[in-house]
């Protein structure tokens, strides 16, 4: 993947076209403010960085869409992105066409949204090479990662703060996860590590759990079929004790399991088997039935007397007053004397007018009898009623001893029946718990047969085995030492470009710090890390050794990474004046040696992989090499700029 184009639309539809060369050292050279630099975050944008990051100013003025056009092993690619909205930083939306010639762009009219930046980076990753892929950074908390065309193009850019930064190596390193997501994509494009490496990784996990369950199911099963037996034994007497199953011959286990499966499913016992104090209990529940009975019968007559005395004394009372009414009568006339106290009248006398008469008048004398009779009657009631009384005070004293007595025991009856109901749930809840017990004891019965012992040994020795397997295919040393090595090679390319440049500290050997992202050249004092190296012509020339080196092994390996290299500004350190920034030429001798080794490794680099890699440069310098001069695709100096002068006006 090679940039054949960067081409940039105004509102008014008109195009900005800037071509380049594959598989060529394509230099952009010119005075400052001119647009070099933002080159290279035209390309970034376009390849789906969700924000862009060209300075304010002309381009975001004037600009609408950005566009580039790329070649590939097969066609072309063409990738548009709309300027962000007014007001926002960052866009989604972009422009995907593949073909196999694409060098006339559309116009501006024609471009639409059809795809997003994350699916114009999987489809593209997947035309260079980027298989489906996960790297599992291993100890350290990191979730696994997908390597995409997002990581690779993070090798494939240097802007100009970047390549002269002593801490920083790579593009956006600076930037949060930038720096773990390099530490774990590097390996997967060196190569270092295959592409399912995590995928295998889980695979050995879920090997090694079914293992342990393999193992764990072996060691229960071969338990079980030692103690098998009593616990059925002990099941069945169980069983037999909640009255799940009547007592009966039991010879072999086969027959023990079958009696036991049939308790199982049985149906509870209508009369459950009665408890060793079941008769004491129900003579105790007839006693009280009859002593109710009894009781209820005794309260029954004496509440019966008790009516029948109420109703005589009721009647006595209506023939005392009848008695007394009519003797009333009598005695309120006056028409008959009381009987006399002893002896009859000397001389009767009449009882209308009370002369005395010659002869007695049998009226009066019969009446009077029939007075004193009834008086004498009155005289029994009123005699009697003392005894009545006692007599109903008798029969309300026994009939509240009677009920005080009948609640008693109906109480008691009602306590015998609750605890006889408290007793058949718990036999109920006993005869459940024993079925839970069957179901449990018998779902382990079949795993103690030899056949099933045979299965499960046969399931641990194959899942032993096929851990056994992944283990071997991921084995940690080897990966760090299959990484380790492509290091190596990738150290001793740094260690021949930094010498050709003449950086310090370069004497003995450099390498990649792939845990740190920085170089370390390794002297007799000792590592030195690029930090601790001075001067910045120093960290530039250790950013163009590492990224050189990598891109070459890129290109001998064939690996997934686009093949181009955009540099920012790599000669910055030797342009100190202004008249030199003019020129392109630096001034003092060593500067201008300096600028010479760099572009000239530059070439080298390229004429040696030619044509599998390309190297894009905006800077100052303007050599008079040929060489160089054939390398300088455009030389934007008296007026001629990335944006035309007409866009502004």
């Amino acid at each position: 993947m090679q940039l054949l184009s960067v081409i940039l639309y105004n509102a008014q539809g008109a195009i900005r076209r800037v071509d380049f060369r594959p598989g060529r050292l394509n230099i952009v050279t010119g005075e400052s403010r001119t647009g070099k630099g933002a080159l290279l975050t035209i390309v970034d944008y376009c390849l789906g960085r969700k924000s862009i990051q060209v300075p304010e100013g002309p381009i975001t003025d004037t600009v609408v869409w950005y566009a580039t056009l790329w070649q590939l092993d097969e066609g072309q690619v063409f990738i548009a992105r709309p300027a962000p909205a007014a007001g926002k930083a960052s866009s989604q939306q972009a422009m995907l066409e593949f073909g196999n010639d694409l060098r006339q762009p559309p116009a501006l009219e024609d471009l639409v949204v059809n795809t997003n930046a994350a699916t114009l980076r999987t489809q593209i990753g997947r035309r260079i090479g980027i298989e489906e892929n996960i790297t599992d950074p291993g100890a350290g908390g990191r979730a696994p990662l997908e390597a995409t065309l997002a990581h690779a193009v993070l090798l494939c850019l240097q802007s100009q703060n970047e390549i002269a930064s002593s801490t920083a190596l790579f593009h956006r390193q600076g930037e949060r996860g930038i720096a773990d997501s390099l530490r774990d994509t590097i390996p997967y494009f060196l190569g270092a590590v295959p592409q399912d490496q995590a995928i295998k990784r889980a695979q050995l996990r879920g090997a090694k759990h079914a293992l342990q369950r393999a193992e764990a199911a072996l060691r229960g099963a071969e338990l079980a079929a030692q103690t098998i037996d009593v616990e059925l034994r002990a099941l069945y007497s169980e069983a037999r004790a909640v009255g799940l199953i009547a007592e009966q011959e039991i010879t072999d286990r086969l027959t023990l399991v079958r009696v036991l499966q049939g308790a199982r499913v049985a149906p509870p016992p209508q009369q459950p088997r009665p408890a060793v104090d079941d008769i004491a209990q129900q003579d105790q529940y007839i006693a009280l039935e009859r002593q109710a009975q009894t009781l209820r019968t005794d309260l029954g007559r004496v509440m019966a007397d008790r009516a029948l005395l109420l109703d005589h004394r009721d009647g006595e009372t209506d023939y005392e007053e009848a008695l007394q009414l009519q003797a009333g009568r009598l005695a309120s006339l006056g028409l008959i004397d009381a009987a006399p106290e002893s002896g009859p009248s000397v001389s009767p006398t009449c009882p209308a007018c009370g002369h005395e008469t010659e002869h007695a008048d049998p009226t009066p004398a019969a009446l009077r009898s029939s007075l004193t009779l009834l008086q004498a009657q009155l005289e029994n009631l009123a005699e009697a009623r003392p005894s009545q009384r006692s007599a109903l005070i008798a029969l309300d004293g026994q009939a509240s001893s009677l009920r005080d007595q009948l609640a008693s025991t109906e109480a008691a009856l009602t306590a015998l029946r609750t605890a006889n109901r408290v007793t058949d749930l718990t036999s109920a809840d006993g005869r459940d718990f024993t079925r839970g017990r069957i179901d449990a004891i018998l779902s382990r019965v079949d795993s103690t047969d030899d056949t099933e012992l045979q299965r499960l040994r046969a399931a641990a020795e194959s899942a032993a085995a096929t851990v056994a397997a992944l283990e071997a295919e991921l084995n940690d040393d080897e990966d760090r030492e299959q990484l380790t090595s492509r290091l190596l090679l990738v150290g001793q390319d740094m260690t021949a470009y930094a010498d050709q440049l003449e950086l310090e500290h370069s004497e003995g050997s450099v390498r990649l710090d792939l845990a740190r992202l920085t170089v370390v050249t390794d002297t007799e004092r000792g590592p030195i890390r690029l930090e601790r190296i001075g001067s910045a012509a120093n960290w530039i020339g250790y950013h163009l050794a590492t990224h050189l080196a990598l891109h070459r092994y890129f290109t001998r390996q064939n690996r997934p990474v686009p093949r181009f290299l955009i540099l920012d500004q790599p000669t910055q350190a030797h342009y100190p004046s202004d008249m030199s920034l003019q020129s392109g030429v630096p001034e003092g001798d060593a500067d201008r040696g300096a600028v010479l080794r760099t572009f000239r490794l530059l070439y080298d680099v390229i004429q040696e992989l030619s044509p599998g890699l390309q190297i894009i440069v905006g800077d100052h310098a303007n050599l008079p090499e040929s060489w160089f001069r054939d390398s300088v695709e455009h030389n934007w100096r008296g007026g001629t700029k990335l944006i035309p002068a007409d866009w502004l006006s």
